[in-house]
């Protein structure tokens, strides 16, 4: 029984006149397996219905799909935001549910995830293939006999369990992926000597455009320097992955496809990180000006009058302000030009209180993989 099924127990004891409401997917699921005993049709009816209806997330409190509030010098993090294109489907592992085949969800919550351990495995994978795997099984029927884990992917995975002394942790850490929508989609598979569908298979799914978060933590052990080019070999593996790949089950159908919305990356200041990647962008820090300066809060943020619904206003709604316009039009251009480079490393700056030797944490914005790919290139170079 889920966390969220406790709680609505909880609270009907506390409130017997409650009325029945399902704000996570895993009390649904609980109800109507309950129910399933009576009448299993409409129990089952009943769940996709009501499954494809809300919008399944977790509790605004519990900031599970944050990135780390500061990181050491050396370490990174990158954050991949991306849209299905297809149905990412998981194995639930759930031993009773109403239906035969439901997505994979989170024990306490009831939200659909993928594990972190599944996209570890995966990657390391997608990793292989980029370092030649395909090639080698070609010419060894299969096998992994006589496969050398290169150097790069040992460092970001770690080797393998049981080495003894030669044991080594890989530098990289991932994190759980959680969906907001599911949906369902139908297999029928086809009798060869009618031609026909026999039995049609229900697959609970996160439907094609929903919105995930690939979270990773690059964290090298001291002393010990990447291999040249892994970042780059690294990144050209996470493209294929979501891309090509797919990292979904029944992945040879086409499911788990996605396609890149934008990437960050989080560096220290000061790291020999934060100086490649500068020298790479060809940008480095400026301070706001004094008519910039008059357009910002004292979080670094835009003032009021220029921020709406999380973005800057656009020209039309900069007219509309009319006399209460507090710059002109050249200086609103030069501000929006100065936010979208330095905005974030700016707040950050702010952030940090006289004496306080904690480093900082700088954010890039990337609109593509393979913009980073280029970034990690030119540092390696």
């Amino acid at each position: 029984m889920t966390f969220e099924q406790q709680a609505h127990l909880a609270d009907q004891r506390v409130n017997p006149s409650a009325s029945q409401a399902w704000d996570l997917v895993g009390q649904l699921s609980d109800e109507c397996l309950s129910w399933s005993g009576r009448d299993s049709n409409a129990a089952r009816e009943q769940y996709q219905r009501q499954a494809t209806k809300p919008r399944i997330a977790l509790p605004s409190a519990i900031p599970l799909d944050e990135m780390p509030a500061t990181l050491l010098p050396g370490w990174l993090a990158i954050k991949i935001t991306f849209e299905l294109k297809t149905p990412w489907y998981s194995k639930d592992d759930r031993p009773f549910h109403v239906l035969d085949n439901p997505v994979r969800k989170d024990r306490v919550f009831g939200v659909p995830f993928m594990a972190a351990a599944s996209w570890k495995g995966l990657l390391r994978w997608a990793c292989r293939m980029e370092a030649g795997l395909l090639g080698h099984l070609s010419e060894c029927n299969g096998l992994l006999d006589g496969w050398e884990e290169p150097d790069w992917i040992i460092h970001l995975f770690g080797n393998e369990r049981g080495e003894g002394e030669e044991f080594s942790r890989g530098a990289l850490q991932l994190f759980p992926t959680w969906f907001d929508r599911i949906g369902f989609e139908v297999i029928n598979p086809h009798s060869r000597e009618k031609k026909a569908g026999t039995q049609p298979i229900v697959y609970e799914v996160v439907p094609a455009g929903a919105m995930g978060h690939l979270r990773l933590l690059y964290v090298p052990a001291p002393q010990r320097d990447a291999p040249p080019h892994t970042m780059v070999s690294l990144c050209r593996a996470l493209e294929k992955l979501l891309t090509v790949y797919g990292f979904s089950a029944k992945r040879t159908a086409g499911w788990g496809l996605a396609e890149i919305q934008k990437c960050l990356l989080f560096l220290v200041e000061g790291s020999h990180w934060k100086e490649s990647v500068a020298a790479s962008l060809g940008a480095t820090y400026e301070p706001p000006s004094e008519a910039v300066a008059k357009l910002l809060d004292e979080s670094g943020r835009p003032i009021d009058l220029l921020w709406n619904d999380g973005a800057l206003i656009s020209k039309t709604q900069f007219r509309k302000l009319g006399d209460r316009k507090p710059c002109t039009n050249q200086e609103l251009e030069e501000f929006r030009a100065w936010y979208s480079t330095h905005g974030d490393e700016h707040q950050q700056r702010l952030k940090g209180r006289p004496g306080d030797d904690a480093p900082r944490l700088v954010k890039h914005d990337f609109k593509s993989l393979e913009r980073l790919r280029v970034v990690f290139e030119k540092g390696d170079a």
